[in-house]
């Protein structure tokens, strides 16, 4: 199975993390995703997932896939992993630098809808590296009705 698209990103990390986040939820999620990833690579609230990282500039390559993809060889240069959920209502996603925007913003090819995530983390020829596998697995659940969120763009 081939990835849908591959990003490659140069994410500059600011309070020792970055966010992967639906586009227009912005609001925070009281440190849920932060405190989440104590020990991991990373952790999520329902529309945000915090990734730790040691280092101030970390390259990220997110891939999006048609369907969950085989997990990475155990053994690898990768010295964690972690398997997430993440509720994008917009089907649009920011790849955020805390204080300093949007690294990048990436538009699903699925659109809307909850999606699985593998996070990958390592230090590889002296570079953190990050992998962010993303699939979508199913619609929304009704209380993540999407027209809230463009509702203010057309009154």
């Amino acid at each position: 199975m081939e990835p849908l698209a591959a990003h490659n990103i140069s994410v500059s990390v600011h309070y020792g993390h970055f966010v992967l986040r639906d586009v227009w939820c912005d609001a925070g999620d009281d440190g849920e995703s932060y405190e989440a990833s104590q020990d991991h690579v990373a952790g999520a609230s329902t529309y945000q997932i915090a990734v730790r990282a040691l280092t101030h500039e970390v390259e990220l390559q997110m891939r999006l896939w048609p369907a969950e993809p085989e997990p990475e060889p155990d053994g690898g240069a990768w010295s964690g992993w972690r398997q997430l959920e993440l509720h994008c209502p917009t089907g649009e996603l920011l790849v955020e630098q805390i204080t300093a925007g949007a690294a990048a913003e990436v538009a699903l090819p699925q659109r809307a809808g909850v999606y699985g995530v593998r996070v990958h983390g390592g230090a590889i020829d002296g570079t953190e590296r990050f992998l962010i596998d993303l699939w979508w697995q199913s619609p929304l659940p009704p209380d993540d009705d999407d027209e809230d969120f463009y509702g203010d763009d057309w009154s």
